[in-house]
């Protein structure tokens, strides 16, 4: 009997990803009014439970894996909704630390899809609905939810915070969001809520006026890094968080690429907020939540002898960052480059920023339907008179590397997301 129910589930569990995946077909629409029409016609879970809301250019998956993690540390019962995923959906929506089930992920999509509207309705908007609802049905004390693009007109941006959060901001999605920073800080301040506490990583001038105007207009209180709050470095994975309120030395950080004490250390003054608004964190929790935090494909080192490291840069300031972190712990190493871009990123900035540092590139198309043509990212690193050549799979490309590298040699996969999961398993490591 369990056999045959647990293949009824896998069976269903396929024709539910199948019909998701069918909604891709409608690519990227900004907008509220689609999902707010589905969200209400299901009764509106997503004001069910308290949100943090996470939004920015970079860092802000890790920066919402460490607040989650760090509450769930202090025993609350959290969940998390991040995109993309690597390799199985439920990635993206996880209860209490694990995946959400798969018949949680059946039911909740079967209801949806009596009430959505099939001519219009997105994937995100979709998934985002049946995250909602699931997380709802899980009843967390917490929820930390990621913006999925831009803010304003995400479909997260239906959500009620008691904490807004926004990452630093670079260049990105601008066929989406607008040319320049201006335009993309705009879209990110969308998600500021009347006097719902924000706290922001934000570090470019003019990035920074306008999340600042925007929060001023609704009367939002503010926390900035730098500002109200730091993170210093004492040591390879070692950092103290100061603010005006609360010391916390030598906290211990598994990540090790250098962008993630700046990551980290919005995690805990979001933290802070929370714990001013009732809920008992202690300090150990904080400790054991940092020190607990592991985000796939962030500076993920895979293997050594040769060394191969995995970032999913997509933007420019994640790019340098990657660069900044290589150049630490590697110094002066010239890496074989496995790389895979979007043809909706910038990619020619990216990769000027990351080809002069190369000894050989391939390139290659990450997954999905919006890769770039490998063969015309080769082009573009051929401008830098590096070594290139290119390949129509990941797992070849990577091979081809391999072949030539000694073990003295590091291998760095990025370019985007989409590059994790499939770099993670030609090295032969379980899905994270």
């Amino acid at each position: 009997m369990y056999a045959t129910s647990q293949k009824s589930i896998e069976s269903e569990y396929s024709e539910t990803i199948t019909f998701l995946y069918g909604l891709e077909r409608f690519g990227i629409l900004l907008g509220l009014e689609n999902i707010t029409s589905l969200l209400e016609k299901l009764g509106n879970p997503q004001k069910t439970f308290p949100v943090i809301h996470v939004a920015g250019s970079n860092g802000k998956g890790s920066t919402a894996s460490f607040i989650s993690n760090i509450a769930r540390a202090a025993g609350l019962r959290t969940a998390l909704y991040t995109s993309p995923h690597l390799n199985d959906f439920r990635e993206r929506i996880r209860i209490d630390g694990r995946m959400v089930s798969k018949q949680a992920m059946i039911e909740s999509t079967s209801k949806i899809r009596k009430l959505y509207d099939p001519k219009r309705t997105t994937f995100f908007e979709f998934t985002t609905a049946v995250a909602f609802d699931c997380i709802s049905q899980s009843k967390p004390d917490l929820a930390v939810i990621e913006v999925g693009l831009g803010g304003r007109l995400d479909a997260t941006n239906t959500v009620e915070p008691v904490v807004s959060v926004i990452t630093d901001i670079s260049k990105e999605h601008e066929d989406y969001l607008g040319k320049g920073i201006a335009s993309i800080a705009r879209e990110k301040s969308g998600i500021i809520k009347q006097r719902v506490p924000l706290v922001t990583g934000a570090s470019r001038q003019e990035a920074r006026r306008i999340i600042l105007e925007a929060a001023d207009k609704v009367t939002a209180p503010v926390k900035e890094f730098g500002r109200d709050f730091r993170g210093m470095r004492s040591g390879l994975k070692l950092f103290t968080y100061k603010s005006r309120t609360l010391t916390l030395e030598n906290l211990s950080i598994s990540m090790i690429g250098s962008h993630q004490v700046k990551n980290a250390t919005l995690a805990v003054a979001v933290v802070e907020e929370i714990i001013a608004q009732g809920h008992p964190i202690t300090e150990k929790s904080i400790r054991t939540g940092i020190q607990g935090t592991f985000f796939p494909g962030r500076f993920e080192i895979l293997r050594r002898r040769p060394d191969v490291v995995i970032d999913g840069a997509h933007t420019s300031e994640g790019m340098r960052l990657l660069k900044s972190s290589l150049r630490r712990i590697y110094l002066e190493a010239k890496p074989l480059i496995l790389l895979g871009m979007l043809r909706d990123k910038n990619y020619s900035e990216l990769v000027q920023i990351i080809a002069p540092i190369a000894r050989e590139v391939v390139c290659v198309p990450p997954q999905g339907n919006r890769a770039l043509d490998p063969e015309e990212l080769a082009a573009k690193v051929m401008e830098y008179g590096i070594s290139v050549s290119w390949s129509m799979s990941i797992a070849e490309g990577f091979e081809r590397l391999m072949e030539k590298a000694s073990s003295q040699d590091l291998i760095l996969a990025t370019g985007s997301l989409y590059m994790i999961g499939p770099v993670r398993r030609a090295c032969g490591l379980e899905d994270a």
